[in-house]
């Protein structure tokens, strides 16, 4: 499971081809073939992103994690994903400072 930063919508579409889940131009392909969705290969920013959850400035990067640690201990509500045992990871990529910056991390499910 993925939360990438979307503050834009090519941003996270950007993010998904940066980090390799989609190939470079084919971000639009990707999603609109449902791999981001909660049941599709990857899901990826399950409370809406950056656009629909809220884009609180400085502070998203911790946002993406926190709502990463409730999936991985069951906790997300409706949000929430299956994980299994060939997908125990979820990552947060968050990026700032005109994108000079780039935070990431993996977890894993207990």
């Amino acid at each position: 499971m993925l939360e990438v930063h979307d503050c834009f919508t090519i941003s996270g579409m950007l993010s998904l081809e940066a980090i390799g889940m989609a190939d470079h131009g084919k971000a639009a392909a990707y999603i609109l073939d449902g791999n981001t969705r909660a049941d599709g290969t990857c899901p990826t920013n399950m409370t809406g992103g950056l656009c629909g959850f809220g884009h609180p400035t400085g502070a998203t990067g911790v946002r993406q994690v926190a709502d990463l640690v409730l999936q991985l201990t069951g906790q997300a509500g409706d949000c929430q994903v299956k994980f299994t045992d060939k997908k125990p990871y979820a990552m947060s990529c968050n990026m700032g400072g005109n994108d000079k910056t780039v935070a990431s991390f993996v977890m894993q499910a207990s």
